[in-house]
């Protein structure tokens, strides 16, 4: 990775290339399309009459799914393992024949993946009613048992949905609502006043009159699928347009791994718990911490706010109490700019508490360690995102709410400048703080005589600054660089505001009487950082809750009273394997790009060499028309419908590409090795669908942001 990142700094430019885009195909897609039945054979007339269940020697369906005796079915094309997900209330028995004795394992767990060994007498032609049998296990081992097609579904794509972050009680989004069927669904959304519809639905299970239309919702509480693992498999979908945008209606299956038992709203247990409002954390809220990172720009004119900045943080530290001042730790990571154009500026980025510290040791890294250098840069921007980057990987404490105030006076340099040194941008940076549920407050420096970085600034600070949950909220702050007396005011503030909002919520009383919790440590409200502060004690609290689990509903992936707001982000599960096979894919992507930049030659000629000696069949290459084509990237990507532009570069489309682009491309590619590497990483980030599966079959839920 380090000589393609000190390659590719000798790369100019900036422009858009890669975007992804889920769900390739508009209209109806029935679930044939996806995973289901299409591509079956029909069964004719007679042979309909008699079937072949129970027939050993039965002639398989021409589904493109290849079984071999002692390991798992294939799917052909891609060479993925096919799989099902049993439907509750199933069993598994020693042969293919339903009978009480042959019983091997009762109530299998609903909806949890498992691998196909065999099929015998399968008819899906008949949805409602699908004939036939699974051999079926745990493992890619051996197979335990037979169950019934009518009894499972099958899962070919890894596809599945994550509830999105819901956002504040008052202003964020409702919980999803599950419904029977798509019927009942599209009796919502296309009903005139969708949002009203919706609304009386809401209404009536608060009332606890549950529809018979919905069988279950989401928890009021937010549950973070990086944090507490469950499954939302896709197992039919179709588009619709609502207000001008593209949304989804969508079948899926629900299961949370070693829990069992359906929740439904008629269940009174899982009513309660999933109407437990977002915050309302109850004895858990004694318990919160809270870390604390600074990000702050240590180039020349920089030393008056380093300055400020401790003596606040000296100030905040003082109003500790001695419970309170083992509740904070805080971080100190200093960045300049780019070695490469400015060697004298000794440092691009600097991590000063590999192990975040008391507020009193701050305040000493702050005196000694933290001076703003003399020398200085080359241009107004500095490197920025490397520092934002290097604080995202601070050794945050297990449970502890994660801060970020983020302190600079100049825009970063964009992906694909030469003095770019992470191939990072704010985009790319805002969702890997999403998925480690780190918060970042921004302070904007604006020196008047810089006017013209200000707008390229404000953007990145601003998005880097995003409230999760809320995609019109910043949490920002423009300071005159001028008027240092507005940015002592403000540092002064937001480290008391901070001690005030840790004070409150260990009182319990978060929302309830912010003011008087506030007046007691003497820190007014902080709108920006408040709403920061909410959107995380929001997933602090939501790790108390349960999604649902072991049901089958439709549901849409927005918002049914305000449809703009997302509901639901598509996912697919990789192994470590898949992720690695991708990466080394893309490492071989970038040095052909690479190659093909200096030689000035075809993309694909380079992509032949420098892939020769680790693929099977080079020449593959060569005749294909796109990358998607050429048999390099791994199979499960190809399976999977959504567009990717890199997926469809041909020769032609790169040949008409600027430096500018090709370089943007690169970077992009860059950026997505690094999150790879980066996600490999993380230990408590890989789940087990079955309790039995091997660590090489860990799973994570990758976000289809994260693909090429």
């Amino acid at each position: 990775m380090s000589r393609y990142l000190a390659s590719a700094r000798r790369i100019l430019a900036l422009g858009t290339v890669l975007c992804l885009t889920a769900f390739a195909g508009t209209g109806l897609a029935a679930l044939a399309d996806l995973e289901g039945t299409q591509g079956h054979a029909p069964v004719d007339g007679l042979a309909a009459l008699e079937g072949d269940v129970g027939h050993a020697g039965a002639t398989p369906p021409d589904d493109g799914i290849v079984c071999q005796p002692g390991s798992p079915c294939l799917e052909a094309a891609t060479q993925l393992p096919l799989r099902i997900l049993p439907r509750p209330f199933s069993a598994m028995y020693r042969d293919a024949a339903a009978s009480e004795d042959g019983i091997v394992l009762a109530n299998v767990p609903a909806f949890r993946p498992l691998y196909v060994f065999d099929r015998q007498g399968l008819d899906l032609s008949q949805a409602s009613d699908p004939r036939g049998w699974y051999q079926v296990g745990r493992s890619k081992t051996e197979p335990e048992g037979w169950m019934q097609a009518k009894d499972v579904l099958e899962w070919r794509q890894a596809l599945l949905v994550s509830y999105t972050h819901p956002g504040n009680p008052l202003e964020g989004r409702r919980p999803v609502l599950m419904f029977n069927d798509r019927a009942a669904l599209e009796a919502v959304v296309d009903d005139m006043d969708m949002a009203g519809k919706a609304k009386g639905i809401y209404d009536a299970i608060d009332a606890k009159n549950i529809p018979d239309s919905v069988v279950s919702m989401e928890p009021q509480r937010f549950v973070d699928i990086t944090r507490q693992f469950y499954v939302l498999p896709i197992l039919q979908w179709s588009q619709t347009r609502i207000d001008g945008d593209d949304a989804r209606l969508l079948q899926l299956a629900a299961a949370v791994p070693n829990s069992r038992g359906a929740d439904t709203l008629q269940s009174p247990d899982y009513l309660e718990q999933a109407q437990v409002g977002r915050s309302a954390g109850g004895a858990t809220m004694r318990d919160v911490k809270t870390d604390v990172v600074f990000v702050i720009d240590t180039s020349r004119s920089m030393q008056p706010f380093i300055d400020m900045t401790r003596e606040a943080v000296a100030g905040m530290s003082r109003k500790f109490s001695a419970e309170t001042a083992d509740r904070f730790r805080f971080g100190l990571v200093v960045f300049r700019d780019s070695l490469a154009a400015a060697p004298q500026l000794e440092y691009v980025t600097r991590n000063l508490t590999p192990e975040l510290v008391p507020g009193e040791q701050l305040v000493e890294l702050l005196e000694k360690d933290a001076g703003a250098t003399a020398v200085g840069s080359v241009d107004y921007a500095e490197e920025a995102f490397a520092g934002v980057d290097m604080a995202l990987h601070s050794k945050w404490r297990e449970g502890a709410l994660r801060f970020v105030i983020f302190v600079g006076d100049a825009s970063s340099h964009p992906k694909g400048h030469p003095q770019n040194t992470t191939g990072k941008d704010e985009t790319d940076l805002r969702r890997e703080y999403d998925d480690a549920q780190v918060h970042l407050f921004a302070i904007h420096l604006q020196d008047p005589r810089a006017a013209e970085d200000h707008p390229r600034a404000l953007a990145q600070f601003s998005h880097l600054a995003r409230v999760r949950g809320d995609a019109e909220s910043s949490a920002i702050r423009e300071v005159n660089a001028f008027e240092e007396q507005q940015y002592r005011d403000l540092a002064d503030h937001l480290t008391s505001r901070i001690n005030a909002k840790l004070n409150e919520t260990m009182g319990g009383s978060v929302g309830a009487d912010a003011a008087g919790a506030a007046d007691a440590v003497g820190a007014a409200p902080l709108e920006e950082f408040d709403k920061l502060w909410e959107a995380a004690l929001i997933e602090y609290v939501g790790k108390e809750a349960t999604p649902p689990k072991d049901i089958v509903a439709w549901t849409l992936d927005r918002d049914l009273i305000n449809p703009a707001d997302r509901a639901l982000d598509v996912r697919v599960l990789v192994t470590r394997e898949q992720l690695s096979s991708l990466a080394q894919s893309l490492d071989q992507v970038v040095q052909a790009l690479m190659r093909a930049q200096v030689t000035q030659g075809q993309f694909f000629e380079a992509l032949q060499s420098v892939s020769g000696q680790t693929m099977k069949r080079p020449d593959d290459i060569g005749g294909a028309a796109t990358l998607a084509e050429s048999g390099l990237l791994p199979a499960f990507i190809q399976s999977l419908p959504y567009k990717s532009d890199i997926l469809s570069l041909t020769d032609d489309m790169f040949a008409s590409m600027t430096a500018e682009q090709r370089s943007q491309l690169e970077w992009s590619v860059l950026a997505k090795l690094d999150q790879y590497r980066t996600i490999n990483e993380q230990v408590d980030a890989w789940f087990r669908l079955n309790d039995t599966d091997p660590d090489q079959d860990l799973v994570y839920p990758l976000h289809l942001d994260y693909l090429p």
